[in-house]
This record gives C-alpha cells, sequence and structure tokens, in this order.
C-alpha cells in the first residue's frame, strides 16, 4: 500500500508472534512478512486495537480493513496462546484432546409392515483415518402418534391411542487426542482452525 506523497506517516505497533518484541511500523506495512530485529524470525505485521497503541499516537478513526485485520490478529494471538496452554499440558503429562459432534441422520420408514433405517457410516469411517474417536451416541427420537382400534361384541367399536418414539438421527461425540506434534506453531493448521471454530470454548488463563 503506497500512501500519497502529502500523507504523513501514522506510527503503530504490535508484537512478534515469536518473541513479543514490540515492533513499531508505519500502518501502511500492515501484512507484511518482516524478520523480527530481536529474534530473527519472520512475524507478520498487524495493526493492534486502538487502545493497545501509544498514547501520544494522533487519534485515528479505523477504517473497516483495519478492524478486521486487529480482528484477525486478536484471533491468532488466542489460537497461539491456546496453543501454548496444550503444549504445557502435555509437557506435564496431562492430556489434552479435541471434542466435538455429529448428527448422522437415519430415514425411517414407517408402514403397516415395518419400520426400516438406513444409516449411513462412511463420515465415522473418515473419521476414524484421521484419528477421532467415538465417545458417545445419543439418539434423536420423535414422537409418532399411535391409534389401536378394536370392536367388541356389547359395546361397539373401541380404540386406545399413544405416543412412540421414532428415532431419526444419532447424535456422535467424538474426540481426537493430541500430541505434541499436533501442535505447529501454524495458527491456521488442523487444530488451529478447529480452535478458531470455537474461539469462545477455549480458555486462555
Amino acid at each position: 500500500m503506497i500512501k500519497p506523497p502529502n500523507e504523513p506517516p501514522r506510527l503503530v505497533f504490535c508484537l512478534c508472534r515469536h518473541c513479543a518484541a514490540v515492533i513499531e511500523f508505519d500502518s501502511s506495512q500492515a501484512g507484511e512478512v518482516v524478520v523480527c530485529q530481536h529474534c530473527d524470525q519472520e512475524t507478520t505485521l498487524m495493526v493492534p486495537p486502538i487502545s493497545e497503541q501509544k498514547e501520544n499516537s494522533p487519534a485515528v478513526i479505523p477504517t473497516v480493513e483495519e478492524i478486521e485485520r486487529e480482528l484477525e490478529q486478536f484471533k491468532i494471538q488466542k489460537i497461539i496462546k491456546i496453543k501454548t496452554l496444550m503444549r504445557a499440558r502435555l509437557k506435564i503429562g496431562k492430556p489434552t484432546f479435541l471434542c466435538d459432534s455429529i448428527f448422522v441422520p437415519m430415514n425411517p420408514i414407517f408402514d403397516e409392515n415395518n419400520l426400516a433405517d438406513e444409516f449411513n457410516l462412511s463420515i465415522l469411517r473418515r473419521l476414524g483415518l484421521i484419528g477421532w474417536d467415538i465417545v458417545q451416541a445419543i439418539p434423536r427420537t420423535t414422537g409418532l402418534g399411535l391409534k389401536n382400534e378394536g370392536t367388541n361384541a356389547l359395546f361397539g367399536e373401541k380404540g386406545a391411542g399413544g405416543i412412540a418414539g421414532n428415532v431419526t438421527g444419532v447424535h456422535i461425540i467424538i474426540k481426537k487426542s493430541l500430541s505434541a506434534r499436533d501442535l505447529t506453531d501454524d495458527p491456521a493448521d488442523e487444530v488451529g482452525e478447529f480452535i478458531r471454530s470455537h474461539l469462545s470454548d477455549f480458555p486462555t488463563e
């Protein structure tokens, strides 16, 4: 991004993703990958939230793009912090794993002769191949009204009714145990993307 010739520089800062050292730069450089002068590792320049900038910086209204970059940087920093906590657990011999659920539908056929179903296990086979274990299965049922009719010699026709549970699918709880090799420095790897999709569920302290 090239600034207009008369636009003064806007100095901001961010933290190196490796050593957490402060890096000061012009806001127009946001998104660039640079080598940190403190640890010699590559890091991405990100515009931090306004509240984290220096007190003597001029007050400016952030653009939509800057807000989106700030939010993305916040997510990346939280993912890195969560992975650090996971590594600490593994280092002292405590387990850490991912937990999720999937719904496997069934196609019930209810007629006067039989109750048939179709249960597709292909998704579970694929998950099993990449390390997910099945913890528990919880059926989802739908109420089905029943009515029984018959005849009686004295009182004529009579009936009885009730509700039957019809299984329409199964909620399956799955988990994947993690090792140190699963926790790479890339915030966009498999574990990083899982954390991103459930970010509010993970503590960082």
